[in-house]
């Protein structure tokens, strides 16, 4: 049985992300190394429970075990068609105030970027919030520059995200735009071949 075509294949029926999918493949190849010398349809409750418990074992973290125990289930319930898992809990992630830099030590960041693709990229990600992911995505195309205005197309859930262009990178994006003379359909950070810049 190839578990991974099967997972990929049932992620992309079911609409997830390649990053979830190749995330779930990696989890569960972890997981079935352990039980190499047992038939995957013979796997139990007691095999996943103590599987989870080794990773508390070696103080994974919280978001760790959730990953792992969703890539387990999704193979569990949606490949092999077993309901073993309404019994085991989630672990629970300590929630983390994320440490962020003053105004001051963003403005010493910005100043030390001498790259100028570099230093617009890591502008435009700070002033949208969007992701690096979204940010290669982009092309020329999802900009309305007179409105001020872009889009992140297919991003998280895969929906379209209306994002505010900074008054000052307005006129710094057209003349990138301009000056490296992208096409409607271009990629606005390229990399090698046309294609976007690796993230």
């Amino acid at each position: 049985m190839d578990i991974p075509y099967l997972i990929k294949k049932e992620g992309l029926r079911r609409g997830l992300s390649p990053r979830t999918i190749k995330t779930y493949c990696f989890c569960v190849n972890k997981f079935l190394r352990n039980y190499k010398n047992k038939d995957v349809n013979r796997i139990t409750k007691k095999d996943i429970k103590d599987y989870l418990d080794n990773l508390i074992e070696k103080d994974s973290a919280g978001n760790t075990l959730n990953v792992y125990l969703n890539s387990i289930k999704f193979l569990m319930e949606n490949i092999l068609n077993k309901r073993l898992m309404y019994r085991i809990r989630y672990s629970k992630v300590p929630k983390k105030l994320p440490t962020v830099l003053t105004q001051e030590e963003t403005k010493k960041l910005f100043g030390s970027i001498s790259n100028n693709k570099h230093s617009l990229m890591i502008r435009l990600l700070y002033s949208t919030g969007m992701r690096v992911s979204e940010l290669t995505n982009l092309r020329v195309r999802d900009f309305e520059f007179e409105n001020n205005y872009g889009w992140v197309r297919e991003g998280k859930g895969r929906k379209d995200r209306m994002f505010i262009i900074a008054e000052k990178l307005n006129k710094e994006l057209r003349d990138f735009i301009k000056i490296n003379k992208l096409e409607h359909d271009s990629f606005l950070f390229r990399g090698n071949k046309r294609q976007h810049i690796s993230k």
